[in-house]
This record gives structure tokens, sequence and C-alpha cells, in this order.
């Protein structure tokens, strides 16, 4: 059966522009499709490249014995790297997993300061009080501080945990009695004059958010935040309870590997006490990121620029500083984060909200180098220049040749004492937590495992050494020598 259909002239020509229009629509549709297909295989191949060489850099590390820890980086709400390298015991020969619990020592300031605006959003302080209004015990010379400038380290307060009360933990009062102690102790400078970073200040916050919640800080961040973002494994530490996965802290001694000093993480509180993993901070991002937990008007008031910080040596850390966060701008991506040091561990928690990017780094081996390997990650992840760490040859000297180095230093403000001890040297500045270990690699040179500072003596031809260079990055600076070694050095 045939069927005839009669189109008219100008149905013709109609027809044909129907039929150019639909293969212009085809085409068209097929070149969206290749550009997708095209964008989506780039993204796949990026996050590829991301985790390749964030693994090669890290195993790198890990392999020489600098690095210990585990690493998470993400974008797009994809995990592109979750790995662990090295040990969470280094004698039992325990690798770290993934599911590694560290101490993250003043990201704990991170929790303080969004606690402290949901309870002023909830109508129960506001940041512009005075501390004492809530906490009366604090001396008279005080009153003037308030929680807004305890939250960005203006305060000017004295470090009031070298109190003997202080350390009593078991007494429920133990802050409040310290501060009694401290009463006729002066301001280190006027509040909201200067910025100086304070963990004592942070540990007054905890105790305003006891004070006004009711509740002990522990409870308050359990019930308030770690349990409605998920966070199952972070808490307030503790030394007692078993924790599953819980790793042990190391310090560097030169190239040797040392356990780290017992420290009880009572002692930080508010200002660095917490434990958490991986999963647990990126949980954390993930809420930050959509907004559920908090409302904008608390995480814009967090991430507002009050004062900048600039870290002392050996850290090459500086940033503005919001409420318990630090802000900037890492090749043309601006970040908000922070980071940890406490007894063995370091920690980063670093995020970059307009890109949907976080990188955390959990170790547990502390040391100055992580903020190298943060830098150098963060390069990695928005394909930057970076450097894979070459691993250097160790030699050991004569005790006559090293001993030619004793003595001090002067680095601009700051003098540093080069010691011998137990037949190896030390580098010692103010504001180190403790002599960092030289590491040999000729007569005269030397770098060390704490830090990425690296260390030339120059030596002059009749053997006297009246300075060193040291080389941070792609700079290398004069030291001049102050004086000869002391007696006992």
């Amino acid at each position: 059966m045939s069927v005839s259909i009669r189109i008219p002239i100008g149905g013709l020509e109609l027809c044909a522009a129907l039929a150019k229009e639909k293969g212009v629509r085809m085409r068209v549709r097929i070149s969206f499709l290749a550009v997708t297909a095209f964008l989506i295989s780039s993204a796949f191949a990026l996050a590829q490249d991301v985790s390749s060489n964030a693994d090669q850099y890290l195993s790198t590390l890990a392999r020489q014995g600098r690095f210990s820890g585990v690493v998470l980086i993400a974008k797009d709400d994809k995990v592109l790297l979750r790995k662990g390298y090295g040990m969470a015991n280094f004698e039992q020969n325990v690798p770290n997993t993934p599911e590694g619990v560290f101490r993250i020592g003043s990201i704990t300031k991170s929790f303080t300061a969004l606690s402290v605006l949901q309870l002023e959003e909830k109508g129960k302080l506001k940041v512009t009080d005075p501390a004492s209004k809530y906490i009366p015990e604090m001396p008279k010379s005080w009153d003037a501080i308030t929680i807004h400038q305890l939250l960005c380290h203006k305060s000017g307060i004295p470090d009031f945990m070298s109190a003997k009360a202080y350390g009593d933990f078991d007494d429920s009062q133990h802050i409040e009695n310290a501060l009694k102690e401290y009463a006729n102790t002066p301001l280190l400078s006027p509040p909201g004059e200067t910025m100086r970073y304070s963990n004592a200040g942070y540990i007054l916050l905890g105790r305003i958010i006891e004070k006004v919640s009711g509740q002990s800080y522990e409870d308050y961040l359990a019930e308030n935040i770690l349990r409605p973002a998920g966070m199952t494994h972070t808490a307030y530490d503790h030394v007692t309870p078993l924790v599953p996965n819980r790793t042990n802290g190391y310090n560097f001694d030169g190239e040797f590997l040392v356990n780290a000093k017992f420290g009880d993480p009572a002692w930080a509180t508010a200002a660095g006490a917490m434990r958490s993993t991986v999963d647990d901070l990126y949980r954390f991002d993930r809420v930050l990121q959509s907004g559920k937990l908090f409302s904008s008007a608390i995480t814009a008031k967090a991430w507002t620029t009050y004062s900048h910080y600039v870290a002392p040596p050996p850290l090459p850390i500086e940033a503005d500083y919001g409420y318990g966060w630090m802000m900037g701008d890492d090749f043309g991506h601006r970040y908000i984060g922070h980071g940890g040091w406490v007894n063995g561990f370091v920690s980063q928690f670093k995020r970059f909200p307009n890109d949907d990017a976080v990188l955390i780094i959990l170790s547990n081996i502390e040391t100055a180098s992580y903020v190298t390997v943060s830098q150098d990650l963060t390069a990695i992840l928005f394909g930057q220049k970076y450097t894979i760490p070459v691993e250097r040859k160790i030699v050991h000297p004569s005790q006559d040749v090293i001993a030619r180095y004793v003595g001090s230093y002067q680095f601009g403000p700051i003098t540093v004492r080069i010691s011998l001890r137990n037949g190896r040297l030390y580098a010692f500045a103010p504001g180190q937590p403790a002599p960092f270990g030289m590491i040999t690699t000729s007569d005269t040179e030397f770098y060390f495992n704490d830090t990425s500072s690296e260390v030339r003596f120059v030596v002059d031809d009749k053997g006297a050494v009246n300075q060193f260079m040291l080389k941070i990055g792609d700079k290398e600076m004069p030291v001049p020598r102050i004086s000869q070694p002391q007696p006992g050095n």
C-alpha cells in the first residue's frame, strides 16, 4: 500500500529549512558532547596527576625517614589521596593507616571559636562582652579584655599556665586558682593593641563556654559540633582510655627518631586538646562547605581578618587571623584553616573554599618541616612547581672538625647558639621548642630534619670560622659569629 502526500511549494522550503536547522542542532549536540567528554577526561587526568604526584612526593619523604603520618587531599567532593606513610608505632613496626587517630593540637582553636559564636547566636553571650563577666577570678587589671580580643589573640594576657595551681588538673578550679596566682601580673600589652598568639587566651574561652552553656567543654563540643558533623572518631583527648588506632608521637634528634616527651592533653584544653582522623576532618570540611551546621553569619565572623600572625622561628608561617582561623592566599587560591603542634604531633587543616578543595595532614613526627610539606602538596593540588626531596648522604666528621663551629651567631635580632652535645651539633634560637640536631653532609654543610633550613659554615684560609650561610628556600644569607665557644659547650 502506498501513500501519497502532497506538499505545497512553500512547504518544501520550510522542510529544507527545518532539515538544515536539525543538522545544526545535531552538530551542536555532538560538539557539546565532545567538549563534555574532553572536560571529564581532563578532570580525571588532573585528579590522577594530583594523586600520583602527591603519593610520589610523600613516599619519597617517608623512605628518607623525614615524614610519617596520614594525608587526605580532596577536590569537588572527591577524595584524590587518602593514605598513610611511615609508622604509627616505630618500635612495634605498626604502619600508619588512613584510620589513624592523631592529636591535632591548635586545630582545636577553630572548634573553640565556632562554639563561642554558636553561643553568641543563641543569645548566651556577646563577643564584645568583657571576659571577666564570665570569669570574675581574672585579675582586675585584665577587666578591659573582651571575648573578641581573646578570639583574635589581642588580649595581651601572660601565660598563666605556668602557675603552680594550673597543673592540678584534678581540681575543677585549677584555672581560676592559676588566675589568682597571677593577680599582680601585668599584661604584656594593652588589650586590642598587639597580636600575641596565646594558648592561655583560648583556655579562658573554653572556660567561658563552660560557664555559659552549663556543660563541660568536652560535652558541649561533642553535642553541638562533633556528633552533628558525624565526627565519630574526634574527641577531647585523654591519656587513660584505650583508643583504637591511636598513633605514637615522635621527635627528631638530628638524624635519629626519639619518643616524644609525655604531655597530658588536659594541659591545653580548649587551646589544643583534641584528637581526630583525616576522615573526620574531611567530614568537618564538608559540613563547612555545605553551610548546614553553622550559619553564614557565624562563618563570616570567624573568617573575617582581625589581626595578622607571624610565627616565631623556625616556623615560616605568616597569615591573617580571624576567630580561631588563619587565612591567606596560596598560588592565587584563598585558603582558611589552622595548624597544630603538640608533643610529637604536627597537623594542617587547610581549606580552599572557592575551589571546593581541602588538604589535611596529620603527622606523628613533631617537626617544622611540615610547613614545607603543606606548601608542596598545595602546589601539587593546583598544578604549580614543587621539588621532590633529594636524599642526602650523611657523613660523620671528626669531633675536631665540628667543634670549630660551636659558639653564638647573630641572625638579625635573633641569636643562634651552636652547641656540641654527645658528639653532635645542635642549633637553638629563641622561640624553638628545643635545640635542633644538625645533620652533616660534608665537613662544612648541614641540614635539619626539624626544619627546611640548611647551614654552610665558612672556613677561611687560617681555619677560622666567622660566619655561616643560612639557606631558606632559594635564599642564602650570611649569619656572622659573635662569640667563641664557652667552657662546657
